[in-house]
Protein backbone atom coordinates (compact mmCIF):
# COMPACT_ATOMS: atom_id res chain seq x y z
CA UNK A 1 0.00 0.00 0.00
CA UNK A 2 1.38 3.38 -1.01
CA UNK A 3 1.72 6.24 1.45
CA UNK A 4 1.28 8.88 -1.27
CA UNK A 5 -1.94 10.77 -0.33
CA UNK A 6 -2.44 11.90 -3.95
CA UNK A 7 -3.22 8.37 -5.09
CA UNK A 8 -5.78 7.45 -2.47
CA UNK A 9 -8.77 9.74 -2.29
CA UNK A 10 -11.81 9.08 -0.22
CA UNK A 11 -15.22 8.52 -1.73
CA UNK A 12 -16.28 11.93 -0.45
CA UNK A 13 -13.36 13.60 -2.21
CA UNK A 14 -14.18 11.77 -5.44
CA UNK A 15 -17.85 12.77 -5.23
CA UNK A 16 -16.90 16.38 -4.46
CA UNK A 17 -14.50 16.45 -7.40
CA UNK A 18 -17.10 14.93 -9.76
CA UNK A 19 -19.77 17.34 -8.54
CA UNK A 20 -17.48 20.32 -9.11
CA UNK A 21 -16.56 19.08 -12.60
CA UNK A 22 -20.20 18.58 -13.58
CA UNK A 23 -21.14 21.97 -12.16
CA UNK A 24 -18.36 23.67 -14.13
CA UNK A 25 -19.37 21.82 -17.29
CA UNK A 26 -23.03 22.80 -16.95
CA UNK A 27 -22.14 26.45 -16.23
CA UNK A 28 -19.89 26.66 -19.27
CA UNK A 29 -22.54 25.08 -21.52
CA UNK A 30 -25.13 27.58 -20.28
CA UNK A 31 -22.73 30.49 -20.89
CA UNK A 32 -22.07 29.24 -24.43
CA UNK A 33 -25.81 28.92 -25.12
CA UNK A 34 -26.45 32.46 -23.84
CA UNK A 35 -23.71 33.91 -26.03
CA UNK A 36 -24.90 32.04 -29.10
CA UNK A 37 -28.58 32.94 -28.65
CA UNK A 38 -27.84 36.62 -27.93
CA UNK A 39 -26.26 37.01 -31.39
CA UNK A 40 -29.40 35.59 -33.00
CA UNK A 41 -31.65 37.82 -30.87
CA UNK A 42 -29.73 40.89 -32.10
CA UNK A 43 -30.25 39.80 -35.71
CA UNK A 44 -33.96 39.33 -35.04
CA UNK A 45 -34.10 42.81 -33.46
CA UNK A 46 -32.60 44.46 -36.55
CA UNK A 47 -34.97 42.55 -38.85
CA UNK A 48 -37.92 43.45 -36.64
CA UNK A 49 -36.91 47.13 -36.68
CA UNK A 50 -36.77 47.14 -40.47
CA UNK A 51 -40.18 45.48 -40.66
CA UNK A 52 -41.56 48.04 -38.21
CA UNK A 53 -40.17 50.83 -40.39
CA UNK A 54 -41.84 49.26 -43.42
CA UNK A 55 -45.13 49.10 -41.53
CA UNK A 56 -44.96 52.77 -40.51
CA UNK A 57 -44.11 53.95 -44.03
CA UNK A 58 -46.83 51.69 -45.45
CA UNK A 59 -49.35 53.10 -42.98
CA UNK A 60 -48.60 56.68 -44.01
CA UNK A 61 -48.71 55.64 -47.66
CA UNK A 62 -52.32 54.61 -47.24
CA UNK A 63 -53.12 58.13 -46.11
CA UNK A 64 -51.64 59.55 -49.32
CA UNK A 65 -53.54 57.06 -51.44
CA UNK A 66 -56.82 58.30 -50.03
CA UNK A 67 -55.83 61.96 -50.48
CA UNK A 68 -54.81 61.18 -54.06
CA UNK A 69 -58.13 59.53 -54.84
CA UNK A 70 -60.09 62.39 -53.26
CA UNK A 71 -58.12 65.07 -55.12
CA UNK A 72 -58.47 63.14 -58.38
CA UNK A 73 -62.22 62.87 -58.10
CA UNK A 74 -62.67 66.49 -56.98
CA UNK A 75 -60.43 68.35 -59.34
CA UNK A 76 -59.77 66.00 -62.22
CA UNK A 77 -56.81 68.28 -62.76
CA UNK A 78 -53.58 66.59 -63.42
CA UNK A 79 -51.05 68.69 -61.48
CA UNK A 80 -52.34 68.39 -57.90
CA UNK A 81 -53.35 64.75 -57.65
CA UNK A 82 -50.48 63.64 -59.84
CA UNK A 83 -48.07 65.14 -57.34
CA UNK A 84 -49.83 63.29 -54.52
CA UNK A 85 -49.70 60.09 -56.55
CA UNK A 86 -45.98 60.48 -57.16
CA UNK A 87 -45.38 60.91 -53.40
CA UNK A 88 -47.55 57.89 -52.67
CA UNK A 89 -45.71 55.69 -55.16
CA UNK A 90 -42.38 56.83 -53.76
CA UNK A 91 -43.43 56.01 -50.17
CA UNK A 92 -44.71 52.61 -51.25
CA UNK A 93 -41.37 51.91 -52.92
CA UNK A 94 -39.57 52.85 -49.70
CA UNK A 95 -41.88 50.56 -47.74
CA UNK A 96 -41.23 47.74 -50.21
CA UNK A 97 -37.45 48.13 -49.93
CA UNK A 98 -37.61 48.21 -46.11
CA UNK A 99 -39.86 45.14 -46.08
CA UNK A 100 -37.52 43.29 -48.45
CA UNK A 101 -34.49 44.12 -46.27
CA UNK A 102 -36.38 43.08 -43.14
CA UNK A 103 -37.42 39.75 -44.61
CA UNK A 104 -33.85 39.09 -45.78
CA UNK A 105 -32.50 39.83 -42.30
CA UNK A 106 -35.14 37.64 -40.63
CA UNK A 107 -34.20 34.70 -42.87
CA UNK A 108 -30.64 34.79 -41.48
CA UNK A 109 -31.84 34.29 -37.90
CA UNK A 110 -30.97 30.85 -36.54
CA UNK A 111 -32.48 30.47 -33.06
CA UNK A 112 -30.87 27.10 -32.30
CA UNK A 113 -27.60 27.21 -30.34
CA UNK A 114 -25.71 24.83 -32.65
CA UNK A 115 -22.33 25.13 -30.92
CA UNK A 116 -23.88 24.35 -27.55
CA UNK A 117 -25.71 21.33 -28.93
CA UNK A 118 -22.55 19.96 -30.57
CA UNK A 119 -20.51 20.54 -27.38
CA UNK A 120 -23.15 18.75 -25.31
CA UNK A 121 -23.22 15.84 -27.77
CA UNK A 122 -19.41 15.57 -27.62
CA UNK A 123 -19.54 15.59 -23.83
CA UNK A 124 -22.18 12.86 -23.74
CA UNK A 125 -20.18 10.77 -26.22
CA UNK A 126 -17.01 11.19 -24.14
CA UNK A 127 -18.83 10.20 -20.95
CA UNK A 128 -20.33 7.14 -22.65
CA UNK A 129 -16.90 6.10 -23.96
CA UNK A 130 -15.34 6.56 -20.53
CA UNK A 131 -18.13 4.54 -18.90
CA UNK A 132 -17.92 1.72 -21.46
CA UNK A 133 -14.11 1.50 -21.38
CA UNK A 134 -12.90 2.60 -17.94
CA UNK A 135 -9.20 3.30 -17.69
CA UNK A 136 -8.68 3.78 -21.42
CA UNK A 137 -9.22 7.51 -21.52
CA UNK A 138 -6.59 9.95 -20.33
CA UNK A 139 -7.92 11.64 -17.22
CA UNK A 140 -7.87 15.37 -16.76
CA UNK A 141 -5.31 16.75 -14.32
CA UNK A 142 -6.38 17.17 -10.76
CA UNK A 143 -7.71 20.60 -9.81
CA UNK A 144 -5.29 22.88 -7.96
CA UNK A 145 -7.29 22.68 -4.74
CA UNK A 146 -6.79 18.89 -4.68
CA UNK A 147 -3.06 18.85 -5.47
CA UNK A 148 -1.02 17.87 -2.43
CA UNK A 149 2.28 18.71 -4.13
CA UNK A 150 1.41 22.42 -4.38
CA UNK A 151 1.85 24.82 -1.46
CA UNK A 152 -1.36 26.15 0.06
CA UNK A 153 -2.85 29.01 -1.95
CA UNK A 154 -0.77 28.30 -5.05
CA UNK A 155 -2.56 27.77 -8.36
CA UNK A 156 0.42 27.11 -10.62
CA UNK A 157 1.51 23.65 -11.68
CA UNK A 158 4.72 22.25 -10.19
CA UNK A 159 7.84 22.48 -12.32
CA UNK A 160 9.44 19.25 -11.15
CA UNK A 161 8.35 15.88 -12.47
CA UNK A 162 6.28 13.62 -10.25
CA UNK A 163 8.36 11.23 -8.13
CA UNK A 164 8.39 7.58 -9.04
CA UNK A 165 6.10 5.32 -7.04
CA UNK A 166 7.30 2.08 -5.54
CA UNK A 167 5.32 -0.97 -6.50
CA UNK A 168 5.49 -2.23 -2.93
CA UNK A 169 6.92 -5.67 -3.84
CA UNK A 170 10.60 -4.80 -3.52
CA UNK A 171 11.14 -4.16 -7.22
CA UNK A 172 12.45 -0.98 -8.77
CA UNK A 173 10.18 2.08 -8.71
CA UNK A 174 7.93 2.59 -11.71
CA UNK A 175 6.12 5.58 -13.09
CA UNK A 176 2.71 6.31 -11.59
CA UNK A 177 -0.42 4.79 -13.10
CA UNK A 178 -2.21 7.60 -14.99
CA UNK A 179 -5.63 6.06 -14.39
CA UNK A 180 -5.13 6.38 -10.61
CA UNK A 181 -3.93 9.98 -10.85
CA UNK A 182 -7.29 11.27 -12.03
Amino acid sequence: MSTDPRQERTLGQLVASATQDISTLVRSEIALAKAEVSVQVKKAGVGGGLLAGAAVVGFYSVYFIFITIAEGIQALGLPRWLSFLIVTVFMLLVAAVLAWLGVRKMKTVNPTPEKTISEAQETVAALKTAAEHPGTTVPAPRPAWDRKDLPAGSTSAPTAAMPAVSSGNGTAPTSPNPSRDA
